[in-house]
């Protein structure tokens, strides 16, 4: 599947509500802001906020689109303003998309991204160390287990066992 990369349009909010109400099952165990009810306002917060923390330089996430326009998720780099040779992917694929390949797919693309700036040598992928599909993605990508620590993540329960994957430049 050949996937379009972009950042959110206003446009797109219904679709993004859309996909996270039904991708509940599959999101809502390890992403807080997934919830019952997530309306088409919320999204077009997020897309302000995207949008604001691209402008700052701070982020550069985007939306996960099939050719014929389909949102699949969306996935996006972080960079770190303390540590400018780092940085951290997060991606999420709404239900009716997994097991596509579409997150791989994601990850790569923001690896070679990230490897775009000179001063990037390591990109890290944080997941819920109980998130099988989210640690399968990154090892399927390549990225080298660092280890299992406690706190990374927060959920509604508090901070939970955190799975640590690292890509290292060439």
């Amino acid at each position: 599947m050949h996937i379009v990369y972009r950042p959110y349009r206003n446009e797109d909010a219904e679709a993004f509500a859309s996909a996270v109400n039904a991708s509940l099952d599959t999101l809502r165990p390890w992403l807080l802001w997934a919830h019952e009810d997530f309306t088409e306002q919320e999204a077009l917060r997020w897309f302000t906020a995207t949008n604001t923390l691209r402008a700052k330089g701070e982020a550069n996430e985007m939306g996960l689109f099939a050719e014929d326009g389909r949102l699949l998720g969306g996935a996006g780099l972080r960079y770190s303003q303390e540590q400018p040779h780092h940085c951290s992917i997060g991606y999420w694929v709404r239900s009716s998309e997994q097991r596509q390949g579409v997150a791989s797919q994601a990850v790569r693309y923001l690896v070679d991204l990230a490897w775009q700036s000179p001063e990037r040598d390591t990109v890290e992928i944080l997941a819920v160390a109980e998130n099988v599909a989210s640690r399968g993605v990154a090892e399927k990508c390549g990225a080298e287990f660092k280890g299992i620590k406690y706190g990374l993540i927060v959920l509604e329960n508090g901070p939970v066992d955190t799975a640590v994957y690292q890509f290292y430049r060439a």
